[in-house]
């Protein structure tokens, strides 16, 4: 039997990060949320990592969410429950947290807590074969607040309604009429294509430009409190006082290509 894990390599300032569990359609074991957990961590302290390009291995699925054959022994009663949510509350606080740029890669099936982390990316992207759903309602398990709001931030009350409580799984045209993705490309080939492009893209942008503008946008959609807007200035005063703002200064004045270092 093949075991699940999570899958990280960093090249050319892209840290790619797969969900590895094809024969269960990529879900994730509490050892993988773990790994998670721990690799997202790496990624935001690594200067190498200038930005997360997350998918799944094979060609069924990006991640259909937690792997429910594991619920009998680690989710079977509140308070088991609440010992193996925690393990997506500490991934979930990382993805926010982290502040490199974030795609996700969807081809195929994206359901339940692998659209919460592909919701908690700033960019998706997907395949014509992709489906997203919420099946929560179709299993017994309830879909929490902290969990609605992943998806009330990204497609507004109407249309989380639809997807909550009706359950159901949405392709193509629909996931764009949802406002789930941000671009729906053909095939496989063309989301690989599309999202390694976009992803060397925000690699060579300023790292720290990036950081201020995913702080910004982090904390001006707070629901715990109100913005920490000097938090978000002393990102932007770093940018300020960067060695990177004045190499920026002096590519645009000598018409050529910035190399920024994040500094």
């Amino acid at each position: 039997m093949t075991h699940g894990r999570m899958r990280l390599a960093v090249e050319g300032g892209i840290a790619r990060l797969t969900f590895d569990h094809p024969r269960r359609l990529n879900a994730i074991t509490a050892a993988m949320w773990r790994e998670l957990a721990e690799m997202l961590e790496r990624i935001e302290q690594d200067p190498a990592a200038r930005v997360l390009l997350l998918d799944g291995a094979g060609e069924r699925a990006f991640c259909t969410g937690n792997d429910i054959s594991e619920f009998e022994t680690l989710r079977s009663d509140p308070e088991a429950a609440a010992r193996y949510n925690e393990l997506q509350h500490v991934v979930a606080d990382r993805m926010r947290g982290l502040t490199k740029p974030a795609i996700a890669a969807i081809h195929g099936h994206c359901l339940g807590a692998g659209l919460e982390i592909a919701l908690l990316c700033d960019l998706r992207l997907c395949s014509a074969e992709a489906s997203m759903g919420v099946p929560a309602v179709k299993l017994g398990l309830p879909y929490r607040a902290e969990d609605i709001i992943k998806l009330l931030d990204v497609v507004g009350e109407a249309a989380a309604r639809e997807m909550v409580l009706l359950g159901r799984r949405h392709g193509g045209a629909d996931i764009l009429r949802l406002g789930l993705v941000h671009r729906l490309l053909p095939d496989q080939a063309s989301l690989r294509a599309e999202a390694e492009a976009m992803a060397a893209e925000l690699a060579r942008n300023a790292p720290l430009s990036l950081a201020a503008a995913k702080v910004a946008f982090r904390e001006l959609a707070r629901r715990d409190g109100p913005p920490d807007l000097r938090l978000a200035q002393a990102w932007a005063d770093r940018c300020y006082a960067s060695a990177d703002y004045a190499e920026g200064r002096r590519a645009k004045m000598e018409k050529r290509a910035p190399d920024f270092t994040g500094r």
